[in-house]
């Protein structure tokens, strides 16, 4: 994305501000995916504001690694498996969508409509959630297993969930993504427990591209995997 500035002048000092961009908004706005993301975002309170974060975490994971190489696990994807649907129709993963007060009904009207595919939705709390859950909808043809041995990394955009939780739940993830917002000191580790349990962190910025201003974004890797 290309940086938007505006250059200030105060007491003849002169100095370059980052300004916020429409620049996330505007790629999924131009994809060939909007009609079917359209029903995912138009109920939200401010449409752009969702579209920003849920893109933004997708914009900065593929910079880091090949996001189709992964299962993704979107804890606390609020009801209408935002981020997961926009990870599912910009990449060829499978996306797992965890959060307690997903509407079942509302997706799977949607998921008819436009014939989804590469989103689980699990209405339940993450610590709910195991990873060797082979449960779909039992009436579809092919259920899809989440096998232990296959590669996952974790999506938080949001989410009001406890990181070293959600690490010791689930130990062997690659990246994980946070966008914290209301209790950051629990939404991001600290730097004694990325040290006990083998973690980096390898992006940490203030996304302008998020329509919010909670735009804090962290990246880790689990360097168990090295």
């Amino acid at each position: 994305m290309k940086a938007i500035q505006q250059r200030v002048i105060y007491n003849s000092q002169a100095a370059v501000i980052p300004l916020p961009h429409y620049g996330y908004v505007d790629k999924v706005l131009r994809s060939k995916s909007y009609e079917e993301l359209m029903w995912r975002f138009m109920d939200a309170e401010s449409p752009a504001k969702e579209i920003s974060e849920s893109y933004a975490a997708f914009a900065n994971l593929k910079k880091v690694c090949m996001i189709h190489n992964y299962n993704w696990l979107h804890i606390g994807d609020g009801t209408y498996t935002r981020t997961a649907a926009i990870f599912a129709f910009f990449s060829k993963s499978h996306n797992w969508s965890i959060d307690p007060c997903l509407n079942l009904e509302k997706f799977e009207e949607w998921e008819d409509r436009f014939n989804v595919r590469n989103i689980y939705p699990f209405k339940m709390k993450f610590e709910e959630f195991n990873l060797d859950n082979s449960i779909r909808r039992p009436y579809h043809a092919c259920d899809v297993q989440f096998e232990l041995g296959y590669p996952y990394s974790i999506c938080c955009v949001h989410a009001h969930v406890n990181l070293e939780e959600v690490h010791q739940q689930y130990p062997n993830w690659h990246y994980l993504y946070t966008n914290a917002c209301c209790f950051p000191a629990k939404q991001t580790f600290s730097k004694k427990f990325m040290e006990d349990n083998g973690i980096i962190e390898i992006l940490r910025k203030e996304d302008l591209g998020i329509l919010c201003h909670l735009r804090d974004v962290r990246i880790y890797k689990n360097l168990k995997h090295e």
